[in-house]
């Protein structure tokens, strides 16, 4: 029986669509980010420095992103004084340190945008969208991934709040009610 080209192409497509879905690291890397200033830290040390570390996965044009900028310096707000440090991370081919510094300035982040050259740390944590978030403790240990919350660009008051409630659950000595949860937010353009 012979088989055409297009019923290969269609065949490997198919597995393709079927893949699962990339796999996370349990334990942040050894990785350089790039802070605002133009210095390089390492993201294992990076977590170190707090309790809790969010890192909120970036794209300058992403309109998700953009709704939720309230809701995260809200948590902030509510976080930092406890113990929880937040950072954004640029891994996207197109970005620049410079770029990234006035955007946090741009729309009033109290927290920085790291450059996340080559995308290793996203890749390591398994961050295909912008808001995707990660907790980390300062083991270096992730303890949730996923999204913000369940909203995507309409922000309702009956949202679930999935990282609120994991800093919730973490901070009161409780490992996360849900460790992981979908991510709604637009495709990052990695290297």
């Amino acid at each position: 029986m012979k088989t055409s080209a297009s019923a290969v192409v269609f065949s490997c497509s198919m597995l393709l669509c079927c893949a699962s879905p990339r796999t996370v690291q349990p334990v942040v890397p050894t990785t350089p980010l790039v802070e605002p200033e133009g210095l390089t830290v390492d993201a294992r040390q990076l977590v170190a420095r707090m309790p809790l570390t969010v890192i909120v996965f970036f794209s300058r044009e992403c309109h998700c992103l953009n709704q939720h900028d309230e809701r995260l310096r809200a948590l902030y707000d509510a976080y930092h004084a406890r113990g929880v440090q937040i950072v954004m991370v640029d891994p996207e081919v197109r970005s620049s340190v410079e770029a990234d510094a006035t955007e946090a300035r741009r729309r009033g982040y109290p927290f920085p945008i790291l450059l996340d050259p080559h995308g290793r740390l996203a890749d390591a944590l398994g961050a295909e969208y912008a808001t995707y978030s990660v907790v980390v403790d300062a083991q270096g240990r992730v303890r949730y991934h996923g999204g913000i919350d369940s909203d995507k660009t309409h922000l309702r008051d009956s949202a679930t709040l999935y990282l609120k409630n994991a800093l919730d659950d973490l901070l009161a000595g409780r490992d996360p009610r849900q460790p992981e949860a979908k991510t709604l937010g637009c495709a990052l353009e990695t290297w």
